[in-house]
């Protein structure tokens, strides 16, 4: 099972044509270069759980436990340039969480992303003295887990045996 955050970079990617060196997930070491392109990083901020579920289902040799988690993820999209370039395309990541590709992308990976972001931020102030635009978006996501767990079966009973001081009783 593929990462949120991989998902929308792979959406993101493939909405405003960026190459794969262009789009990573927040804390994997990199570095922005100091070049003209716009870079992108995406991150997790919080996790809600809103509901966790098990149901039992039959199968061939026994019994399994399906349990699916259901959960809304608080994701971040940073675009960071040194130009105006991310000032000038965030409404692309926007586009692209509409579009076709990301519809079918959501519906292989049982999620639901914002169409609106819970909030968009200009955080080009904090970098300081490197002079870089920066752009924060932030939108919900839902997402589905389901799991698969083996579960003790009994299809068979045997009379129980019981036993006292005096002996068995039958």
């Amino acid at each position: 099972m593929r990462l949120t955050a991989q998902l929308l970079c792979d959406i993101i990617k493939n909405g405003m044509q960026l190459q794969p060196d262009q789009l990573w997930i927040y804390n994997q070491r990199r570095s922005i270069p100091e070049d003209k392109r716009m870079y992108i990083v995406v991150s997790v901020v919080s996790i809600k759980p809103y509901a966790n579920n098990n149901r039992p289902t039959n199968v061939t040799d026994g019994m399994n436990d399906l349990s699916s988690q259901y959960v809304s993820e608080l994701m971040q999209v940073d675009l960071m340039s040194y130009t105006m370039e991310a000032l000038e395309r965030y409404s692309e990541v926007m586009a692209s969480f509409v579009s076709t590709f990301s519809q079918q992308v959501q519906a292989l990976n049982g999620l639901k992303i914002a169409e609106v972001p819970s909030s968009i931020n200009d955080l080009s102030a904090i970098e300081g003295p490197t002079i870089m635009n920066r752009i924060a978006i932030t939108l919900p996501v839902l997402r589905k887990y389901d799991n698969i767990i083996s579960a003790t079966y009994y299809d068979t009973f045997s009379d129980p045996v019981v036993t006292t001081e005096q002996g068995e009783i039958p």
